[in-house]
Order: C-alpha cells, then sequence, then structure tokens
C-alpha cells in the first residue's frame, strides 16, 4: 500500500509539473500592440492621351482640385482641323448616299415601265411583220375594189359634165369660169380613180419583198431593245448594293468623326477624382509626348498605413478591426482606422525546414484604411497603429 501511494504521488506530481510548463510557455496576445507603418495615398499618374504643344497649365504643386477640373490644355488648332476633317467627310459621304438613294428610286419607277414600252412595242412589231408575211386579208382587197369603182362612177360623172361644159362654153353659152371649174372637177375624179386602182393593184399583190424584211427587221430591233430593258432591270440590284456600300462609308464616315471628337477632347487634361496635386513636370509652350506622366495626383481624403506583422501576431487581427493611428507631428492626435485587408501569404518565403526561431522572421503584409478629412496624413510619412 505505501509502494502505490508513493507511485501515485509521484504521476500526480509529474502531470502538476507539465501543467505548470505548459501554462508558462503558452502565448498570449498583448492586450495592446503597437506597429509602425508607413502612409500611403491613391495616387493617379496623368498624361495625355496625344501629343501637342502645351498651351495653358491650372494647377500647381499642392493645389486642391475638384473632380473634372482643368489641369492643363494643349493647342486645339490641328486637333479641331481634324474633327473639321471629319465632319466635311462625313457631309460629302451623306450627300453621296442621298445622290444614290435618288437614282435607285428613280430607276425603280422608269426601268419597268421601259420593259412594258418595249414589250408593247414588240407586239406591235410582231402583228406588223405578221401582217406583211401573209398579205391582206380578202376583206380589205374588196373594200379596195369597191373604192376603185366608186372612183371610176366619180371619174367618168366628171367626164360627162366636163363634156358638157367644153360644148357649152364653145358655143359661148357658159362662162369660162364654169368651164374651169368642170374641168377641175374632170381632172381631181381622173387622179382619185387612178390612185384607187393603184391601191386595188397593190391590195392583190400584197407585200413587197423589201417591205416584209423591213417589218422582220424591225421586229428584231424591238426584241434587242426588250432585252436591253430587261436587263436593265439588274442595275437596280447593283444600284441597292452601292447604295449599302454609301451607308457603310457613312457610318466608316461617321465613326472618323467620333474618333476626331475623341482626340479633341483630350487636348485637355481634366482631374479624374478630387485631389491634391503632387507632382507636376510640364510648362506652357513645351511639347509632350502622348503618354508621358505630366501630373501625380492624390485622393487624401483617405489614406492607407502600410505595414507588416509576424505570423505570431497576425491571428490577432482580423478584417474590419478597429485600428488607432498616431503620428509624430500630432502626437496626441489619434486617427481612426480599420483594417482594410491582411495578406494571405508571408512576405518571406521560409526554407522547408524551419526551426520556430526562424518563424517569426516571417511577416505578412497588413493595410489599414485611415479617415483623413483634412488632409493632414501625407504619402511616406511614418505612423504607429495600435491594435486593441
Amino acid at each position: 500500500m505505501t509502494r502505490m501511494r508513493i507511485v501515485w504521488a509521484a504521476a500526480a506530481a509529474v502531470v502538476l509539473v507539465a501543467v505548470v510548463l505548459v501554462g508558462g510557455f503558452s502565448p498570449r496576445p498583448p492586450a495592446e500592440r503597437i506597429v509602425s507603418g508607413t502612409i500611403e495615398a491613391t495616387v493617379a499618374y496623368l498624361a495625355f492621351q496625344i501629343g501637342g504643344r502645351v498651351e495653358r497649365v491650372s494647377a500647381e504643386e499642392g493645389a486642391r482640385v475638384e473632380a473634372g477640373a482643368v489641369l492643363a490644355e494643349l493647342d486645339g488648332r490641328e486637333v479641331a482641323a481634324q474633327r473639321d476633317q471629319a465632319e466635311a467627310e462625313v457631309r460629302r459621304a451623306e450627300e453621296q448616299r442621298r445622290q444614290l438613294e435618288l437614282l435607285l428610286a428613280v430607276n425603280r419607277r422608269v426601268l419597268p415601265a421601259e420593259v412594258e414600252r418595249a414589250a408593247a412595242a414588240l407586239r406591235a412589231l410582231s402583228a406588223r411583220a405578221a401582217e406583211a408575211e401573209s398579205g391582206l386579208r380578202a376583206q380589205e382587197v374588196e373594200r379596195a375594189r369597191l373604192a376603185a369603182e366608186a372612183a371610176r362612177a366619180v371619174w367618168e360623172n366628171a367626164r360627162r359634165d366636163f363634156e358638157r361644159a367644153e360644148a357649152l362654153f364653145r358655143r359661148g353659152v357658159v362662162a369660162a369660169q364654169a368651164y374651169d371649174a368642170a374641168r377641175t372637177a374632170f381632172e381631181t375624179a381622173l387622179y382619185e380613180h387612178g390612185r384607187a386602182v393603184e391601191a386595188l393593184r397593190l391590195a392583190r399583190e400584197g407585200f413587197r419583198p423589201e417591205e416584209i424584211e423591213t417589218a422582220r427587221a424591225r421586229l428584231a430591233e424591238g426584241r434587242a431593245v426588250l432585252a436591253l430593258a430587261e436587263s436593265n432591270l439588274g442595275r437596280l440590284a447593283a444600284l441597292e448594293q452601292e447604295v449599302r456600300a454609301a451607308e457603310a462609308r457613312v457610318e466608316a464616315a461617321r465613326a472618323a468623326l467620333r474618333l476626331a471628337e475623341v482626340r479633341f477632347a483630350h487636348r485637355v487634361l481634366q482631374a479624374p477624382f478630387a485631389g491634391t496635386v503632387l507632382h507636376r513636370s510640364l510648362e506652357p509652350g513645351e511639347v509632350v509626348a502622348p503618354g508621358r506622366e505630366v501630373f501625380a495626383l492624390a485622393d487624401l481624403s483617405r489614406v492607407e498605413l502600410r505595414l507588416f506583422l509576424d505570423v505570431a501576431a497576425i491571428g490577432a487581427v482580423r478584417p474590419g478591426q478597429e485600428v488607432a493611428v498616431t503620428i509624430d507631428t500630432f502626437p496626441g492626435k489619434i486617427y481612426r482606422g480599420r483594417v482594410a485587408s491582411i495578406s494571405p501569404r508571408a512576405e518571406f518565403t521560409p526554407k522547408i525546414i524551419q526551426t520556430p526561431q526562424e518563424r517569426v522572421k516571417l511577416v505578412h503584409l497588413v493595410k489599414v484604411a485611415v479617415e483623413n478629412p483634412d488632409h493632414e496624413l501625407k504619402p511616406g510619412m511614418p505612423a504607429d497603429a495600435r491594435f486593441r
């Protein structure tokens, strides 16, 4: 029994010593940790998007400017001329498009009408050629014969009247005027009778070979005219394609105009946000190249404190945690801040095999967003952060 008591007492002592040792070496985060870092601000390095001669500089170093304020301006005569040229190109392209659209509208009305006229003329010529080849109809020949007989009757009656008038004139019974009238009527009737007889002869003979050939030639010409009118309808598709091409040229000219207007606007350098001019590197009359940094603009209303925490302390920091920031310039003033981000990786990569002493060399970047309404915190200032 005595030996067992001794063993249990020894075991209890060992456990007690282990608990004391473990408790004595377990890390306890301090109630407040002070870490030093550097103030940084959002800085925009501004440059012209086009090159040219500086005409005016409106902001000095250290000046506060509002968003959209003009910082500098280039000579705009060249870009203005380019804009005017682009506007002229738009007007020219639009005028060409209007002319093509008008031509297309006219051809849409005229060309189908020309096809209809050519088809009607071809039908008439075809009928004329068929008539020439087949000759006159029997009814027409009979009509010509009756006309010739009627003319003969008129001629014979006029002849008898003339013979009586001539006999009476020789005896002195009728005047010379009556005699002349009877002779004129006789001669006219004789001429009309001859013409009617000739018409009857032609009607009986039909058309001459040369007239038939002429009718056939005119028919062929009418077919060619119709074919040409129908082929001209293809011009409508070509004109429609030209109108579409003209519309594309108008769009291209308008795009060139928009680009010229953008370049014209780029002659003015404006502040993208409200801030303080940290640096200026241009003077009036100087020629600058596109992309050359000419202004450094910082937003000092909200700055960041960049600091590093070792791996032993990073576990006590969380995003959104309140931080009290102080600077040497105003020792008694506290600036309110919050943890904005914590780097997920250590800044220095450790070796594969590490000892506990080497692990404390690993640090993580922590960014603290600090309110700076009076712009007292400047980029590059050292500051201290107290984590609660």
